[in-house]
């Protein structure tokens, strides 16, 4: 429990400093994105690995590996799909394509370029069309081969894909609502409290109900600098969580079913980062992929579909690793994956069977500033409950002294744009993590060397531009001029236009943000007034050179923007 009851100029603390030697990986890993796992039949299992940059098929009847097949470096291969002709279908985030795998051969037939950032694939067996979602709003179909057979525009963030009653939708990352083709949507009501949000995995059961693992965020004020007596109360820290089992903190994990316009919503117990999610063909179990848990607790969980109260969920015996990928076979059995150690874990039986572990090949990944990140503190919470993927979670959170203030990115390169936070009070990342690691969120404070070690991982995260690739060229140069025409370079500067000064912004001195990704970051604002990029446009407009724009102007910019 942390005892750092104060301010950063009071502190009483006596937690001891973590000095065990920071270890960094020759090739550093990406943050976690989960769900990289499938079985084809009860004997084959495929597993994208994107810390190693490989696909694996492995046997698990005989308990070996069959093939490794290399990719290119970068590649981080994703989500996963198999077709009704046996083609292996695998997403290449940081390519920005989809590769199409041979099992039998163990080779990659074809490389297909689609979008900056793809994220989610479904294969519909009622026309063997195969649909890929972007981070940029964009659906994209192709046959089995791979070749383009034209493509949707939805909303930005999209996340995994679905076939539902022969409708194609998508899941919105952030915002944890369901988007179709045919203009259908799906929001998920709060939920106490709380609101949906983070949509994680996103599936539908042969029933035809889908299945949403997400989180909800507190919609309460959150306490920056609490009343001691009630730190013992709410759990231990000031984002609350750790002391009570059954309080998870601002953020937790949450399962939610939706069926014949009916949703129902179960948080899980004991919550830690939790990123993928599987149904046993049973239906009596959930198995969870849970990276954020402690090694020594164990990072697959089984919750039961008919008791869902105050359970923390089976925990299998045994370190398995650090589990972000679970499928089930058609025969019941578990499979899931570590990516570090790498190993592929069958359990026989559920939730509790006898298991074998499968060691996968490739170098160790292990990494201090990737586990610094991603484990989960004394709250239950990590870095990554509120930056998943190592971005943002989109959420607006209300902070008791300072107001609303919606979570900031992270994978937009922050080496350059300090200092942080909307209110540019932290000069450094020392100072974030003593204050919002150690002292909010009750976790270890660390050593000079692990402190940068944490923060090479961490600037290293810089994802490509969001891409604007349907944007027209000619908007897109009238947006620049215009950009410059509004003086809006004045602020928004540098190579990550913006990042690195504090201005008054309608009576308030606040961060200038980056503008590296921003069409993928809404809402926008430190206060998350501005629900699409349009209206960010005009409200700064507005706020800095007291006139309304033109629509056509802020169309225009908006369209240069979403290319940044």
């Amino acid at each position: 429990m942390s005892l750092a009851l104060f301010g950063c100029d009071e502190v009483i603390d006596l937690d001891p400093i973590d000095v065990s030697i920071p270890v960094e990986s020759s090739v550093r890993p990406p943050p976690i994105t989960g769900g990289t796992l499938v079985v084809l039949d009860n004997a084959t299992a495929v597993a994208a690995d994107p810390d190693r940059d490989v696909i694996h098929v492995v046997d698990l009847a005989f308990a070996e590996v069959l093939h490794t097949i290399a990719l290119e470096p970068g590649d981080q291969p994703g989500r996963v799909v198999v077709s009704d002709s046996g083609l292996v279908h695998v997403v290449l985030r940081g390519y920005g394509g989809l590769a199409t795998i041979d099992v039998d051969a163990g080779a990659v037939l074809s490389r297909t370029w689609l979008c900056t950032e793809p994220r989610g694939v479904a294969f519909n067996p009622d026309d063997a069309t195969l649909h890929v979602a972007c981070a940029d709003g964009w659906l994209h179909q192709l046959d089995e081969d791979g070749a383009s057979l034209g493509s949707t525009q939805l909303e930005p963030d999209l996340r995994d894909v679905m076939i539902v009653n022969g409708v194609v939708m998508a899941s919105l990352f952030r915002k944890a609502a369901i988007v179709g083709v045919d203009g259908s949507r799906i929001e998920l009501p709060p939920f106490g409290d709380h609101i949906p949000h983070v949509a994680w995995r996103t599936w539908v059961r042969p029933s035809g109900t889908i299945v949403m693992l997400h989180q909800l965020a507190s919609t309460e004020p959150v306490p920056i600098e609490p009343d001691p007596e009630d730190i013992e109360v709410d759990g231990g820290t000031p984002y609350g969580g750790g002391g009570d089992p059954c309080t998870s903190g601002i953020t937790g994990a949450a399962i939610t079913t939706i069926f014949d316009g009916r949703t129902d919503t179960v948080p899980v117990s004991q919550s830690r980062l939790t990123v993928d999610a599987a149904a046993s063909p049973s239906g009596e179990w959930i198995a969870l992929a849970v990276p954020g848990a402690a090694a020594e607790e164990g990072t697959i969980r089984f919750q039961s579909t008919e008791f869902f109260e105050c359970d923390p969920g089976a925990r299998p015996d045994g370190d398995d690793g650090q589990v972000t990928a679970v499928a089930y076979s058609a025969s019941g059995q578990l499979v899931a994956q570590s990516r570090e150690p790498a190993t592929i874990t069958v359990f026989t039986d559920e939730p509790w069977g006898t298991r074998k572990v499968i060691k996968l090949n490739g170098e160790p990944r292990f990494d201090t500033g990737h586990e610094i990140f991603h484990r989960a503190t004394s709250s239950g919470l990590s870095c990554a409950s509120c930056h998943p993927e190592g971005t943002d979670d989109g959420h607006v959170w209300t902070f008791e002294t300072l107001g609303d203030r919606r979570t900031q990115p992270l994978d937009v390169g922050l080496g350059d744009t300090a200092p942080f936070h909307w209110d540019g009070d932290m000069t450094d990342l020392t100072m974030i993590m003593d204050e919002v690691l150690s002292h909010r969120m009750g976790g270890d404070r660390q050593s000079s060397l692990r402190q940068a070690s944490f923060q090479r991982w961490l600037f290293a995260q810089q994802r490509p531009p969001a891409g604007g690739d349907h944007e027209e060229p000619s908007q897109v140069s009238a947006g620049a001029q215009l950009f410059a025409s509004y003086d809006c370079g004045r602020c928004h500067d540098g190579p990550a236009l913006g990042g690195t000064i504090t201005e008054n912004v309608r009576g308030v001195r606040l961060q200038v943000p980056t503008l590296r990704r921003v069409s993928l970051h809404a809402p926008y604002m430190h206060d998350g007034r501005s629900g699409t990029l349009e209206a960010a446009i005009q409200d700064m407009v507005e706020s800095t050179r007291g006139v309304t724009a033109p629509q056509a102007d802020i169309d225009a910019i908006a369209a240069y923007l979403r290319t940044l």
